[in-house]
């Protein structure tokens, strides 16, 4: 039974609160993202510059590359509404439409989870996907089906990929400053390698504590696992985001990898840890499975999305040629967002019927068969010791 079911109207709620709204709660996902944005910027930028290796204009290009993320996907969104909606398309208009929408925000996360070699043509044609494909076409902000930044994201990374890899050209990084960022992946080097070795996964980059603060290659908005912690943490104080969501999620990629490594011959906990701390599950933890337009609203429902989110994670992280995972699970997954949604709701009222314990069997059982299957599977490939693992191979 709810709380308050047995009270007497009128209830008093957050959302009434006067200065609540969308408003305060994007401004606090912008200010929650602001120190991943200034790390990006020191890691990329000022320590370059202060090392001597870069100019001081040069230091300023993980910024301007964050900027212009934000720039092309207002433009996109500008450009729509000019095109579509003919009775309206005064600049007062227009910018007051982009102020409820939050036009810029699917650019800034796009910046942040691209590498920062990054094409700028290319980022404008991600921006087009993100804002166009991925928000627009469904109705614009509240209606869209995937999350717009990690659409654009994904389609770079399945057809851009070979360029983005391919570094130079007006407006984009240096070399000098390229070279001081790039390098192989903690993940990628794993994919190529298939070996759970902590000399080969984890030292070439120092320790695990490089990695919590983020001083290894990666995505610019990803790597720092202790600036996405802070703005975590502020937006659960906040109340934005609900603190069991991205702790589900991490605790179930941490649990499902540490069973992976001890079948794989290595008990420790280092492998868990390096795996938590690689890649986006940090990001996709704090700042998108909590996103409430493309995830399930309701708490079992959350708890059930996050449980996915980590299996399919290790799943196509271990098992498939996708080496970090993230972003394919959620975009699969916000396809399911809606059934999720439906099958764990808690209905208020005697005239709807409760969902019945058959859906959330259900739900629970897929869980348990993907875990066991992806433990298995990437166990098996992992490791040598234990023969009757080639059966699922």
């Amino acid at each position: 039974m709810a709380r308050f079911a047995a009270g007497k109207a009128p209830f008093l709620r957050k959302a009434d609160e006067k200065g609540y709204g969308t408003n305060v709660i994007m401004r606090d996902f912008l200010i929650a993202m602001s120190p991943v944005v200034l790390f990006a910027w020191y890691k990329n930028g000022i320590q370059v510059f202060i090392d001597g290796n870069i100019s001081f204009l040069e230091m300023l290009y993980p910024l301007f590359f964050i900027i212009m993320g934000a720039v092309f996907s207002t433009l996109m969104e500008g450009l729509f509404f000019f095109i579509t909606d003919k009775e309206h398309r005064g600049l007062k208009e227009i910018n007051q439409k982009l102020s409820n929408s939050f036009a810029a925000i699917p650019g800034i996360i796009l910046a942040l989870l691209l590498p920062l070699y990054t094409p700028i043509w290319v980022l404008l044609f991600a921006a087009f996907v993100a804002t166009i494909i991925g928000k627009m076409i469904f109705g614009g902000f509240g209606h869209n089906i995937f999350n717009p930044a990690l659409l654009g994201y994904a389609i770079v990374g399945f057809t851009l990929m070979s360029v983005v890899n391919n570094a130079g050209g007006l407006f984009n990084a240096s070399e000098v400053l390229v070279d001081s960022y790039a390098g192989a992946t903690p993940l990628g080097v794993l994919s190529s390698t298939k070996d759970i070795d902590y000399n080969v996964l984890v030292k070439p980059y120092g320790d695990l504590s490089n990695f919590f603060i983020g001083t290894i290659p990666g995505a610019l908005g990803e790597t720092s696992a202790l600036a996405i912690l802070i703005g975590g943490i502020y937006l659960v104080i906040r109340k934005i985001i609900k603190w069991y969501t991205p702790v589900i999620y991490v605790g179930s990629v941490f649990v499902l990898s540490w069973v992976i490594g001890i079948i794989a011959g290595e008990a420790g906990i280092w492998f868990p840890l390096y795996s938590v701390l690689s890649g986006g599950v940090m990001f996709a933890a704090v700042f998108m499975i909590t996103e409430p337009v493309t995830t399930p609203t309701n708490s079992l429902g959350k708890i059930f999305f996050a449980l996915f989110m980590a299996v399919l994670t290790v799943l196509f992280r271990y098992v498939g040629n996708l080496p970090e995972g993230v972003g394919t699970s959620l975009i699969f997954l916000n396809i399911f967002a809606l059934p999720i949604d439906k099958f764990t709701a808690v209905i208020r009222t005697k005239k709807l019927t409760k969902p019945g314990g058959l859906y959330l069997g259900i739900l629970t059982g897929l869980v348990i068969v993907l875990a066991l299957y992806a433990i298995i599977k990437a166990g098996g490939m992992y490791t040598a010791y234990i023969p009757f693992l080639g059966w699922v191979m």
